[in-house]
């Protein structure tokens, strides 16, 4: 019986490790900031109400300031063009990192119906041009987003993995220093646990 006892107690020490391991990532960067990390899809409607209602306001307090690390998982899930959007906002941030958000923002613009592919490489490119950034970064970005093996197929791979790892089945999901935003749809929910944490 103190067998049985004893590998239970194991196997919850385990259990725990793990689940507070699991989000550790989420917490703070290796520079100590806070880490803001939303999980979402291009193409999802829910995600583009974040975008509306959140992120200018995030960008503003947090993100401009350097008071936060933030990362937008893109988990491309909800069709096969979903990847595009998801390579493409990679490759913009490998190439033009402070226009990632701005790119973002863009295709959420463009959101259509989910059911449908419309995420294409043409509208990709016509953000992508959008952007003030040189000639030359913009043929980097399209070139990499549309390359496979390239830097930004690998990092959306990763993204996916990052969702796996945190078991995250919805989007949008938010998480605030490794705290789950329990309502992603209003700021004052982040400054929440950004400043009361």
């Amino acid at each position: 019986m103190k067998k049985v006892i004893g590998f239970v107690c194991i196997i919850c020490m385990i259990a725990l490790y793990s689940c507070s391991n699991q989000s550790s990532s989420l917490k703070e960067s290796e520079k100590g900031k806070p880490v803001v990390m939303i999980f979402g899809d291009f193409k999802c409607s829910y995600c583009k109400k974040v975008e509306e209602n959140v992120m200018s306001q995030l960008k503003k307090k947090y993100i401009d300031t350097n008071n936060v690390k933030f990362q937008y998982v893109n988990l491309a899930f909800l069709g096969k063009d979903s990847i595009i959007g998801s390579r493409a906002q990679h490759a913009v941030n490998h190439y033009a990192p402070k226009y990632s958000l701005q790119f973002q923002k863009s295709m959420f613009k463009q959101q259509q119906d989910e059911d449908k592919q419309w995420i294409t490489e043409k509208l990709v490119d016509r953000q992508i041009d959008k952007l003030n950034i040189s000639k030359e970064d913009k043929k980097a970005i399209k070139k990499d987003y549309k390359t496979n093996g390239s830097t930004s197929w690998k990092e959306a791979k990763k993204d996916q993995q990052i969702a796996k790892d945190n078991h995250i089945k919805q989007v949008p999901t938010a998480f605030v220093k490794g705290k789950k935003v329990e309502d992603p749809y209003h700021f004052s929910n982040y400054v929440e646990l950004l400043e009361n944490e």
